[in-house]
């Protein structure tokens, strides 16, 4: 045998013992080609701006989208309920069906629209019934309050409905814009929800821009009769405008029902659950209204146009309820219920893009009255997180004066 063989072999496992030794060595620095940045590094590297703006949207989404995302699925929920706005609209104001006694009434756009998402509704539950409890009717405990959420709804659809049969738009609108401040009174009464200096302040303030958008004539005086604001059906019957008033305020009464009772199940029952209690309730009222009312008969679609609008109509209607019974969870009472006033912009947006119509000057200083004291609530809130609660004194903090929901029993009234 050679005798230099073992030396060769005892050589090779000394380099192989140390290049391994290398190798695991965390104190070696790779080279500069390869080395890994640290974020502190990537920070101040001015090649990787990318980390810079991710830090700033990260800042963004923690101080301010993640403590709103409830007033977030709020104001898209509205976009899409101003869509369902638009569509019934174009629906009710054709001039050849008015002409042709083919008019279609409002209890018949209801009653499309909530079959169409309660059907919608039944699908999804059932594709999702892994993560969705006792499809289709919910948990026991919660259905009569599911059950009252879907009244207390079709009350507060049907009193807007109604009032615009008798009132000027204007004023239809400024009654259901009352809910707000009464859905805060109510969340303190029956939630015991705060019931701060800031969120009275921004509603009386928001209120302030609704007045100067819809200009009541009570404070403005008649305005002088155009085309467009002929078209406009108001009666001159006090006994008819009285009951109108009542009938609105009864919905404003409705709307306001329907945030506290979705708050107060909260997560005991999925969101879409409210949606289909909801659209199942008021397309059942809406069939026994047409079938009962003997000025009503129910109109088929006789145009591509109309069923479009129809599909809208659900379609719509669908996403708007899912994503305003997502955010009322998410958000308190009377917080969420201050995101009503975006669908005045969202009106706007559809007046310039469907009729060429722009507001005047007492509607824009009313839309930044609106957005000002709205964005004002919400960064007090972002800010409230990090200081304490001593500049947010409770109006009326004592719960000896209020009244838990617990308390009212509906097993009896079935």
């Amino acid at each position: 045998m050679n005798p230099s063989v073992p030396k060769v072999m005892k050589r090779e496992n000394n380099t192989h013992l140390l290049v391994s030794k290398e190798m695991n060595d965390t104190s070696l620095q790779l080279p500069s080609t390869t080395r890994s940045l640290s974020p502190k590094e990537s920070n101040s590297n001015e090649d990787f701006n990318v980390d810079g703006n991710e830090t700033t949207l990260q800042r963004i989404s923690k101080d301010y989208l993640k403590p709103n995302i409830g007033l977030v699925l709020l104001t898209v929920s509205y976009f899409f309920n101003s869509a369902m706005v638009v569509s019934t609209k174009v629906l009710e104001n054709d001039p050849d069906d008015i002409a042709n006694d083919r008019q279609i009434k409002p209890l018949q756009i209801l009653l499309v629209r909530m079959v169409i998402t309660y059907i919608g509704t039944l699908i999804y539950m059932y594709i999702n019934k892994s993560t969705i409890s006792d499809v289709p009717f919910g948990k026991p405990e919660v259905r009569k309050w599911l059950v009252l959420r879907g009244c207390t709804g079709f009350f507060g659809v049907f009193g807007m409905y109604y009032s615009l049969m008798y009132l000027t738009i204007s004023d239809a609108v400024l009654i259901t814009f009352l809910a707000p401040s009464l859905t805060i009174f109510l969340s303190w009464v029956i939630l015991r929800e705060r019931f701060t200096k800031v969120e009275a302040l921004g509603s009386l303030i928001s209120l302030l821009g609704v007045v100067l958008i819809v200009r009541p004539s009570f404070l403005f005086g008649t305005p002088e009769l155009t085309d467009s604001s002929s078209q406009i059906v108001e009666s001159s019957d006090p006994k008819s405008r009285l009951i109108a008033t009542l009938v609105g305020l009864w919905g404003v009464l409705g709307m306001s029902c329907v945030y506290i009772i979705i708050r107060y199940i909260g997560k005991r029952a999925h969101a879409i659950m409210s949606v289909s209690y909801f659209s199942l309730i008021t397309a059942i009222v809406s069939f026994i209204g047409i079938n009962t009312i003997p000025s009503m008969k129910f109109q088929i679609p006789h145009s591509k146009k109309q069923w479009v609008l129809f599909g809208n109509l659900g379609v719509s209607g669908f996403i708007f309820q899912l994503l305003l019974t997502m955010g009322i969870q998410r958000e308190r009472a009377g917080r969420g219920s201050l995101m009503t006033y975006t669908q005045l912009l969202y009106a706007v947006f559809w007046d310039v893009a469907l009729y060429k119509h722009w507001p005047n000057i007492w509607s824009w200083i009313g839309m930044i009255i609106i957005i000002s004291a709205t964005l004002w609530v919400i960064r007090i809130r972002a800010a409230n997180n990090e200081t304490t609660a001593k500049d947010l004194t409770p109006i009326i903090d004592d719960e000896e004066n209020s009244i838990p929901l617990t308390e009212f029993d509906l097993s009896d009234s079935k």
